[in-house]
């Protein structure tokens, strides 16, 4: 199984989608030179593991080729809990596919602020922007995505943030108006 992960969501994928698939490293946004089919992944893996990258820019990227059908093609719809009880959990329940949820990311923007050096203070000042109530999410990071008002790299910088120095979120009622978290 492998992954496919996203500011929204990750998809786990089985070894027949793999094997319609192709995969670059790095990512396409770095423009690369190195390509592969599933046969001959442990290519890619090696250059992945052994370059000095940035863990969040030190991944594969894959392309799947064809139709994807997700009651065949996909094992699970991976979603961060700051969707549950939203139109996006609504949305993917509807979906052929399980729903599974991982731990969640949070971040503050006291702890947003402490890394200007990271992806860079122009970053810092966007997230702060964007936030709510002090802290990002990745849904909030697709809603300024979701406006057109942002440059996609720049929402993709502020969620290496959200990931890199960000934790489970604290569902605290008072100050998220959400649903408290419940398992699926």
């Amino acid at each position: 199984m492998a992954h496919h992960a996203s500011v929204r969501h990750t998809y786990a994928w089985p070894a027949h989608t793999l094997a319609a698939a192709t995969f670059c490293y790095p990512d396409s946004v770095f423009e690369p030179r190195h390509f592969g089919v599933a046969s001959r992944l442990s290519t890619l893996i090696t250059l992945a593991e052994t370059d000095d990258k940035d863990p969040l820019d030190d991944y594969i990227e894959a392309h799947v080729h064809g139709v994807v059908d997700l009651s065949r093609d996909v094992e699970a719809l991976v979603l961060d809990p700051c969707y549950r009880g939203t139109p996006t959990e609504t949305a993917a329940r509807r979906l052929t596919c399980p729903i599974e949820w991982h731990g969640g990311f949070t971040l503050t923007t006291a702890e947003l602020s402490r890394h200007p050096e990271y992806r860079g203070p122009e970053y810092v000042r966007l997230g702060t922007l964007l936030a709510r109530d002090g802290r990002l999410d990745p849904r909030i990071i697709g809603d300024a995505s979701r406006t057109g008002d942002h440059d996609e790299q720049a929402l993709k910088r502020i969620w290496h943030y959200v990931a890199r120095f960000g934790g489970p979120p604290s569902y605290d009622m008072s100050n998220t108006g959400r649903e408290a978290f419940r398992q699926a």
